[in-house]
């Protein structure tokens, strides 16, 4: 890993700004305020695959997606690896271990080139200790994280794997979803193995729903993003499975 460390340029903070602007954590924060947290920024580059940090590691800060993706994932003591989430640029993460100073609690590690801003504990808290608008953003952080958590826990208890798969589908197209001629395309590249870890299942089994999507003309796959043909038919699929 090539970490950049050192006063922050002109330039690297007006990008830090700008990326954690762009983050509901951060989004209505004072002016002044994000411009202390942006000149606190540092950059850290990995190739694919490399490891940012581990599970049970120890905290070090909070970091943000420049460019490139990162996926985290937990592994269980069997060594069943489960994709928690797939981060595009401008997700902002890592802020469970910088806020408790407790060990990770989940993986991240690079899908091809990836480029993140850091800033440190030491940094971070020297802020959020005399700034009380930076720490209720915080809070509401935790309680929209405990609330996904609490979503997936229910889902893989009440639906089945076409369900989840439409759900998570259309969390995808919500938050990384874009106009295409023929529907909703999903800029985020994500392969069916990725997709099987995100639910917990085969890459097979995430093959065989696709393709019963596809055949009902639902969805499409091109250039390695999904496509949504009719999110109105994937909805009442959901709403139906749910009420069942």
């Amino acid at each position: 890993m090539n970490t950049l460390t050192g006063p922050t340029s002109p330039q690297l903070a007006k990008i830090a700004s700008r990326i954690l602007a762009g983050s509901f954590l951060f989004e209505d924060l004072d002016p002044e305020l994000l411009e202390q947290l942006s000149a606190q920024a540092t950059v850290r580059r990995l190739e694919d695959g490399q490891l940012l940090f581990e599970k049970g590691a120890a905290a070090d800060g909070l970091y943000a997606v420049e460019a490139g993706k990162v996926r985290i994932s937990s592994v269980s003591e069997t060594g069943k690896e489960i994709v928690l989430n797939v981060l595009a640029p401008g997700a902002v993460f890592g802020e469970i271990a910088l806020l408790d100073g407790e060990p990770r609690t989940a993986t991240a590690r690079a899908v091809g080139p990836t480029r993140f801003l850091f800033i440190s504990r030491d940094d971070f808290f020297e802020i959020f200790d005399r700034e009380a608008p930076l720490r209720r953003h915080i809070t509401a952080l935790l309680c929209r994280r405990l609330r996904w958590v609490s979503d997936l826990l229910e889902d893989a208890n009440f639906l089945d794997l076409m369900a989840r798969l439409i759900k998570r589908i259309l969390w995808l197209a919500e938050r990384h979803g874009g106009p295409d001629p023929e529907g909703i395309r999903i800029a985020l590249p994500l392969s069916q193995q990725e997709l099987g870890l995100m639910l917990g299942v085969t890459r097979e089994a995430v093959n065989k729903k696709l393709r019963e999507l596809e055949k009902r003309d639902m969805i499409t796959r091109r250039d390695g993003r999904l496509v949504i043909k009719d999110a109105d038919g994937l909805k009442q699929l959901l709403a139906d499975a749910i009420k069942n």
